[in-house]
């Protein structure tokens, strides 16, 4: 069984071992937290073969001028790590609470918190032009240092990077 979703302009297909938690249209977001002024949610929570994931989507083709001071000056860091951090204390806060949890939500945070090696923080950015290496792993490393409370391993890929940089059992395709 496969888990598969749009996102804007991207379709994200993850394999069966897999088990995905479309985090921002999630009851327990939707119907609860998001209703608090500048509560955020990364797109995809997931747990591959018991591995916890935070998979954040940005779509900026078409739109490099108005995103290109978010990428160098530190905003889009910022914003994927305040999703990471909302996304954490979210899904603790709504684990058990009827009718916002039917359970399903201890299955996804039990990995998190019983983690002791890196936690994988997935920024998959789609620009006009593939990005260069260097860049998106400085991206990556500021990123890191706004979530070093959480230990991550930042990944910022897309798809001409996916052969370097890949995401095992999600396969991105473009709709456009």
């Amino acid at each position: 069984m496969s888990f598969v979703h749009d996102e804007g302009k991207l379709r994200f297909a993850f394999d069966g071992d897999w088990k995905i938690l479309k985090w921002d249209d999630h009851g327990a977001y939707v119907g609860g937290l998001q209703r608090f002024q500048e509560t955020r949610a990364v797109d995809f929570f997931g747990v591959y073969l018991g591995e916890p994931y935070f998979i954040e989507v940005k779509d900026f083709r078409g739109h490099r001028i108005e995103n290109k001071a978010r990428l160098s000056g530190g905003e889009l860091a910022r914003e994927v790590a305040y999703k990471v951090r909302d996304t954490v204390a979210g899904m603790v806060w709504a684990c058990g609470r009827s009718p916002l949890d039917s359970g399903e939500l201890r299955g996804f945070v039990r990995p998190i918190l019983d983690r002791a090696k890196k936690v994988p923080v997935v920024l998959w950015l789609e620009e006009d032009r593939p990005p260069e290496p260097a860049l998106a792993s400085v991206l990556g490393e500021a990123i890191k240092r706004e979530l070093t409370w959480l230990n991550p391993r930042v990944l910022v890929t897309c798809r001409s990077l996916v052969e370097t940089a890949p995401v095992h059992g999600l396969v991105v395709t473009s709709l456009s």
